[in-house]
C-alpha cells in the first residue's frame, strides 16, 4: 500500500514539471509571432529573403544542426534584425517554438 502510495504521488508530482506555457497551439504561435518574416514554411517571404537572406530556416546551419540550445537563445533575446521573445511568451512556448523550428530543416 506504501509503495503503491509513493508511486502516485511521484506520477502526479510530474504532471506539474516543466515550463510555463500560454496553451497557445505551436502553429498558431508561429503565425503570431514568427511568419511575418519566415514565412508559414521557414523559408522567409521571397521580398524578404533578397534584403536579409537568413530568414530561410530550411538553409540554416544552425536548424540543420539542431542546435536546440542556440536556437532557443535566438528565440528568447533576439540576434540581428531579429527581436527578442523572452519578454512576451513564457519559457514554454519559446520551446515549443524551438522544436518547431527543428522540424524545418530537411532530413
Amino acid at each position: 500500500m506504501i509503495r503503491l502510495a509513493g508511486a502516485l504521488f511521484a506520477a502526479l508530482a510530474t504532471l506539474g514539471c516543466g515550463p510555463e506555457t500560454s496553451g497557445v497551439p505551436v502553429a498558431e504561435l508561429w503565425s503570431q509571432h514568427c511568419s511575418s518574416c519566415h514565412g508559414e514554411d521557414g523559408r522567409g517571404h521571397p521580398a524578404r529573403r533578397r534584403l536579409e537572406p537568413r530568414l530561410d530556416l530550411s538553409r540554416s546551419p544552425m536548424v540543420e544542426g539542431r542546435s536546440r540550445g542556440l536556437i532557443f537563445q535566438r528565440i528568447a533575446y533576439g540576434y540581428a534584425t531579429m527581436p527578442g521573445f523572452a519578454h512576451k511568451l513564457p519559457q514554454g512556448d519559446i520551446e515549443q517554438l524551438v522544436g518547431f523550428v527543428q522540424r524545418l530543416a530537411p532530413r
